[in-house]
């Protein structure tokens, strides 16, 4: 419904309006006015038309409420609409921002494979072109070179062949201290006969044939190795038969001292080892560490003098208490 102006509605009805305000005219007998304000109009009437004015007053106002409620219904419903349209605006937007995440996801992936493909076409496209350069580079060498192929060949056998007589001739004999018939020369030039004929002779012998000559050298090789070996082995061997010569050394002296100890009895190395007061009185013509007295008898002392410094093997070979096998005797024989 269409929402009509209050002053319209007056109009409509047969109100004039006088200036801004509206004169309502009624009964020709009323002798005063009244002024009514409505909003921005004014309109007057006689006393005696009050009642009319009062109805026409209840009209205006419950169309008035009228359109109020319409109007409040009408903003509710357009709320309603609205409040209807964010949401769904809000859900589309949702929708949208997701499909446009995943397309952006989608553009991102692509956007980095493109990459990587263009990076090794170019990467491909460099290799390329500097293969194509060398090529070029190799080519006109190859042009410029190709002449003096014959000659760095005919170059590289002569080099081989001063090597080698470099080689062989590097470390030359002194021949200060010999006599020669005639100078060097000579003797080189008789030298390089005689190489000839034993070149010849053993050509004619087979001598000189590598498979042989490999298999020899293998032989010596093993042989070698295995002479080192035995080498270290009897190096080894021989310490130990030193040492154990040293221990059957000591052995024996011990065994001698043992026996002359209980031949002679306790008493005369009981006043070699303990005595030292008579040590200290004896005169100093006499040893320390042999003192005498008159009671003591000269050959029983010579005796382990004796027996104390004379070899292991004749202190073995005299007693007769102790058995002594060869290979010590031997021993204590190469050590004395």
């Amino acid at each position: 419904m269409k929402r009509r102006q209050p002053k319209r509605l007056l109009q409509e009805m047969g109100h004039r309006p006088e200036g801004r305000c509206l004169k309502v005219e009624g009964n020709p007998a009323c002798s005063r006015k009244a002024k009514i304000a409505v909003g921005s109009e004014r309109v007057t009437c006689s006393p005696r038309c009050w009642k009319g004015m009062a109805q026409l007053h209840l009209t205006w106002i419950s169309l008035l409420l009228m359109d109020l409620s319409e109007a409040m219904e009408m903003m509710e419903s357009q709320t309603l609409l609205l409040t209807l349209l964010s949401v769904k605006m809000e859900n589309n937007l949702a929708e949208f921002e997701r499909r446009a995440e995943k397309n952006l996801l989608i553009m991102c992936k692509e956007k980095e494979k493109l990459q990587e493909k263009a990076h090794d076409l170019k990467r491909r496209l460099l290799l390329s072109q500097r293969k194509r350069e060398l090529a070029d580079v190799l080519d006109a060498q190859i042009e410029m070179l190709s002449p003096f192929e014959a000659v760095a060949t005919r170059f590289k056998e002569q080099y081989r062949t001063f090597a080698t007589a470099l080689d062989t001739t590097r470390h030359e004999l002194p021949v200060r201290s010999i006599h020669l018939e005639g100078d060097r020369q000579q003797l080189l030039d008789a030298l390089q006969q005689e190489l000839v004929t034993t070149q010849r002779l053993l050509g004619e012998l087979d001598v000189g044939d590598s498979e042989e000559n490999v298999q020899v050298l293998d032989l010596l090789r093993e042989l070698k190795d295995v002479t080192v070996k035995k080498d270290l082995e009897l190096r080894r061997s021989f310490a130990q038969v030193l040492e154990l010569s040293a221990e059957a050394s000591k052995e024996a002296a011990l065994a001698n001292q043992e026996v002359w100890e209980e031949t002679q009895g306790m008493a005369p190395p009981s006043r070699w080892y303990f005595n030292q007061d008579s040590a200290c009185r004896e005169s100093g013509g006499a040893p320390k560490n042999m003192p005498l007295s008159e009671d003591d008898n000269p050959g029983a002392l010579s005796a382990p003098a004796q027996a104390m410094f004379i070899s292991p093997s004749e202190d073995f070979s005299s007693s007769s208490q102790v058995e002594v096998p060869p290979s010590v005797s031997r021993s204590g024989r190469d050590l004395s």
